[in-house]
């Protein structure tokens, strides 16, 4: 069973809470993620569970508030059509493709999975442009679910997203530090993100260098390098 879970921004202060994210999950490889839902229907705008085999059962109190989020669109279940190898898979790649057509450009999108074949969605989501990663769990360490929470809310990878952008706009990148300073600004508008560290970010990696006329070099290698 699958969890795709997305979420739009908020107006809080967190700067993770404002990122406009997506978030799959491979509920056959981690079935103790059904506990996290009522956790993640508050915390996500959107969750849809996309699943092969169903065995997992939930508490009756939450019968009540799953129907509301059903109700209300936030939440969709959707058994896959046919039972065999691998359906689930093909949900999550047929979704995350669905979902990314009606995404914003800065949309993140992450898998949590410990199966490598999903690589290729991730590979996928990125040839369009789109920020995303598969974050895997060890088994053998069994985590608990305040640790699962604590992955799946990460800090956002500035510095992958804007190598992306840069990336994707190769012809019309910022020529010196101040309009790049805005240019990364106006990136990741509305989320508040200090544009001077993620400068020094840019910096520190080799992805940029300001020569002495205060124009910006970009390395090539190293934008296609952090992109990933």
């Amino acid at each position: 069973m699958l969890i795709l879970i997305g979420f739009m921004a908020t107006k809080k202060t967190e700067k993770f809470d404002q990122i406009n994210k997506v978030l799959l999950i491979d509920l056959e490889n981690h079935p103790n993620q059904i506990h996290q839902l009522i956790e993640n229907l508050q915390q996500y705008t959107q969750v849809l569970i996309c699943y092969a085999h169903s065995g997992v059962k939930v508490p009756i109190d939450w019968l009540v508030p799953i129907a509301t989020h059903i109700n209300n669109s936030k939440l969709r279940i959707i058994k896959m059509p046919n039972v065999g190898k691998n359906a689930a898979d093909f949900g999550i790649a047929f979704w995350s493709g669905v979902l990314m057509a009606g995404q914003t450009k800065e949309t993140h999108f992450d898998i949590l999975s410990n199966d490598k074949d999903l690589d290729h969605v991730i590979d996928l989501l990125k040839d369009q442009g789109r920020s995303a990663s598969r974050i895997g769990i060890n088994k053998e360490n069994n985590p608990t679910s305040s640790e699962i929470k604590e992955i799946i809310t990460q800090k956002p990878n500035y510095l992958q997203e804007y190598c992306v952008h840069l990336f994707n706009h190769a012809k019309s990148r910022p020529a010196k530090k101040d309009t790049l300073l805005n240019n990364i600004k106006s990136k990741f508008n509305p989320i508040p993100v200090q544009p001077e560290q993620i400068f020094n970010d840019l910096c520190k990696n080799g992805v940029i260098v300001v020569n002495e006329a205060n124009k910006i070099i970009y390395n090539a290698n190293n934008i296609e390098k952090f992109a990933k």
